[in-house]
This record gives structure tokens, C-alpha cells and sequence, in this order.
């Protein structure tokens, strides 16, 4: 297994969000990263590698230019410890701006189509460890910690090559990366989360969007209740996984978010500490090309235990194809 990882994303640093019009601390802080990559270096789970530069044509192809580019001059100007939220492409309070956040949003980016670079060159399987997640970054809006779509990038990436099949088990709806292919065949999006009537994104993740025009039919939301436990969770994981079979994919795209973790501060799914080792082997019995983009959670004591018991259970499935 190949894992990709760069230490840049320490060049962001948000100290706070924004939430029901009060400073809150900000729950993707940097030790998330640091608590996977130490299990992962203690398990010897893969080899892990610095990811790969790629052209910006990559970014153009999700997001809006003049989006980039916003990103890329506003983090630019900002000065050491200055934290902004600025009045437009922004949806929501919760991705604040820092002299850092470009330089980590596109290390994060390389590490996606890093990944996505090694599927295509034979691998079954790859985990990229991006910082900051994606999944809630939409053509032209951050929110959700998001402010580049990694999933989104690297399965148009791979969309070049075949049909691609996005799998997101994030606690939360991914707005952003339905958004990118909703109106799209080629490219299936399936998602599990919490009842958007709930949880953040609130505008998006029901059950009854399922794609538009050429996408119809190709577009799956399961929102699920607080308190899910692990053998409902499985259910509907096994009714995804059957989706998927029969789209018959070329590449699978895993948006891997570990905060449907009982013990989650912002989440709300009561998922125990060893299901995630059988989540990944269900997953892995896919025997597809594989491309694991790292997504949410934010217990820094669990976060590296669960992507471990994750990884393992796949790799121990995935076997050879």
C-alpha cells in the first residue's frame, strides 16, 4: 500500500471558527495528521511518499478560476497569525482563511492526484492524507474546513482514463463533490452520513436527489439517524457496496471521514472502535483500483487507531485482481 503524505499541511493553522455567531475553537487542527501518521509508522501499514506538484489545470478542471485565485492572493496578503473570513466564496463560517491556507490546500490536492497517478499506474490501492479535507468545497465556495476538492479533483483526474465510482462515508453529506457530478453518468457518487434535517450541510444530502439531466439515477444519498450503530451502519454500507458492483466501475474513489465515531466531537453516529476494520474489508471485497482521500474526524486520541483498524481490514480483503 502506498501512503502520500507531506508535512506542509502545517502551514495551516486556523485558531478559531465561527459558530452561532461566537469564536469556537477549531476542530481540524493539525494533530489530526499527526496522530494517523504516527499509527500508520508504527503499524508499517505502507510506504509512505511525498506526493508529486501538479498544474493547476487539475484544480481548474472543480473549482472557478477567479476562486483559485482568490485563495491564492487573499492567503498571500494575510499577515503571520491573520485569520479572515471573507464576505464572498464562502459558504458557511467554518473555513476561515490563514497566510498558510493556499500552500495546504494544494499540497493537499497533490497528495489526491498523487494517488489518483499511482491507481493509474497499476496500484490497488493508495491512502492519500490530505490537509485540509475536501469534500464540502464546491465550483466556487470553501465552508466545512474545505477549500479544495480532493475527491472531486482526483476522480475527474482518473475520469480521463474510465468510469469512476465516489464512495463518501463521511459523518457529513459531501455538498461539494455531488455538486461536481450531479448532472454527470460517468462518474456515480454514493454517500452515507448524518440526516442533513440534522447536520451540517442542512441544504443538501437527502435521499431524494438523485441526479439531473444525464446523471439521473446516478447520484445516491443514505442519511441516517443520530445514534446509528454499527450493524445498521453495515446494512446500508452493503447496500452502497451493491450499487456499486452494478455501476461496474473502473476506479473506486473512497471519501474516508472517521468522524461517524462514537467518540466524535462533532459528530453523532454511535460507530465502536473495531467496525471500521470490517468497514474497510467490506469495502476492499470490491477488488477495485482504490484511491483512499482522508476526509473528517476529529478525535485526535482515536483518529490514527481507526484509519489503522480501516486500512487494515481493507488491505487484508482487497487481496490481489
Amino acid at each position: 500500500m502506498n501512503i502520500i503524505y507531506s508535512d506542509l499541511h502545517l502551514a495551516h493553522q486556523p485558531n478559531y471558527e465561527i459558530y452561532d455567531g461566537r469564536r469556537s475553537a477549531y476542530p481540524e487542527v493539525a494533530a489530526r495528521v499527526d496522530s494517523i501518521i504516527t499509527e500508520l509508522r508504527r503499524l508499517g501499514i505502507g510506504r509512505i511518499t511525498k506526493p508529486t506538484h501538479f498544474p493547476l489545470r487539475h484544480i481548474y478542471a472543480v473549482h472557478q478560476k477567479q476562486y483559485v485565485d482568490f485563495l491564492r492572493q487573499c492567503s498571500k496578503n494575510l499577515a503571520n497569525n491573520e485569520e479572515l473570513y471573507p464576505s464572498y466564496f464562502i459558504s458557511d463560517t467554518y473555513a476561515p482563511l490563514t497566510p498558510g491556507t493556499f500552500k495546504a490546500s494544494l499540497t493537499a490536492v497533490d497528495c489526491a492526484l498523487s494517488g489518483a497517478q499511482k491507481i493509474l499506474s497499476g496500484q490497488p490501492i493508495v491512502y492519500s492524507l490530505c490537509r485540509p479535507p475536501g469534500h464540502h468545497a464546491a465550483h466556487h465556495t470553501m465552508g466545512g474546513y474545505c477549500y479544495f476538492n480532493n475527491a472531486a479533483i482526483a476522480a475527474e483526474f482518473l475520469a480521463n482514463h474510465g468510469s469512476v465510482a465516489i464512495l463518501d462515508i463521511d459523518f457529513h453529506h459531501g455538498n461539494g463533490t455531488q455538486a461536481a457530478f450531479y448532472n454527470r453518468r460517468d462518474v456515480l457518487y454514493l454517500s452515507i452520513h448524518a440526516d442533513p434535517a440534522q447536520r451540517y450541510p442542512y441544504s443538501s444530502g437527502f435521499s431524494d436527489e438523485c441526479g439531473s439531466g444525464p446523471g439521473e439515477g446516478f447520484n445516491f444519498n443514505y442519511p441516517l439517524d443520530l445514534a446509528t450503530t454499527n450493524s445498521q451502519y453495515l446494512a446500508v454500507l452493503d447496500s452502497c457496496l451493491s450499487e456499486i458492483k452494478k455501476f461496474n466501475p473502473d476506479f473506486l474513489v473512497v471519501s474516508a471521514g472517521f468522524d461517524t465515531f462514537i467518540h466524535d466531537p462533532i459528530g453523532g453516529f454511535a460507530l465502536t472502535q473495531d467496525v471500521y476494520r470490517e468497514i474497510g474489508a467490506r469495502i476492499g471485497s470490491l477488488k477495485l483500483p482504490t484511491l483512499i482521500i482522508q476526509e473528517g474526524g476529529y478525535n485526535v486520541e482515536y483518529l490514527g487507531k481507526l484509519i489503522g483498524n480501516f486500512l487494515s481490514g481493507f488491505k487484508l480483503n482487497q487481496g490481489s485482481f
